[in-house]
């Protein structure tokens, strides 16, 4: 049976609040705002993220989740030059598509019941909440001391700038990826083969 219009609609708004709830929660999106990995307006581009995935869940009836996982960390590669290594993206893909299928079923008080066990922070992916941005440590350096730093030791210390990345809140930023890419550019060790993520 075809649902109804009504039915369609009251989907769409619970769903779009569902879907409001897991982005606000996500630390790793709210840490790149504030650390401007997205600019100055890295609050509205996270806010235009959100709403792109909810239209992508919405408009596409079977979607998988490695299919949103690819939308939503090429969106965060993209617009943030951010990497998440700590899983927050595959754990919100698959309770996207998991409430997804509850709202469809109308079992709104089950959802209700585990989004409420979330943190209940307040509610900053809106544009009349005024987020603090705080620049990157090292990206307010002048660009040529940087640069000066790169050549310097990270040729030797490739590996290590790449641990320190991923244990810095499991963000890369976009002085560590540019210290990566120098790393990793360079000759590789013999018997070693250079992988790199997007």
């Amino acid at each position: 049976m075809a649902a109804t219009t009504a039915q369609q609609t009251e989907f769409r708004n619970n769903f779009r609040l569902i879907v409001e709830r897991i982005f606000n929660n996500w630390q790793n999106l709210r840490l790149a705002v504030e650390h401007g990995m997205g600019g100055r307006n890295g609050q509205q581009v996270a806010i235009e993220i959100m709403e792109y995935t909810f239209e992508y869940c919405v408009g596409n009836e079977n979607i998988t989740e490695g299919e949103l996982q690819d939308v939503i960390e090429e969106l965060m590669d993209q617009e943030f030059n951010t990497l998440c290594d700590d899983h927050s993206i595959p754990e919100i893909c698959r309770n996207l598509l998991r409430y997804k299928q509850m709202a469809k079923a109308s079992q709104y008080p089950q959802i209700e019941a585990e989004l409420s066990r979330l943190p209940q922070g307040k509610d900053w992916l809106r544009p009349d909440v005024k987020i603090t941005y705080t620049p990157i440590e090292g990206d307010s350096s002048s660009d040529e001391d940087m640069d000066e730093d790169d050549e310097g030791d990270d040729a030797m210390n490739g590996e290590d700038s790449e641990e320190e990345a991923a244990t810095s809140s499991d963000r890369v930023t976009r002085s560590q990826t540019r210290k990566q890419q120098a790393a990793e550019f360079v000759e590789p060790e013999e018997g070693w083969t250079t992988v790199r993520r997007k």
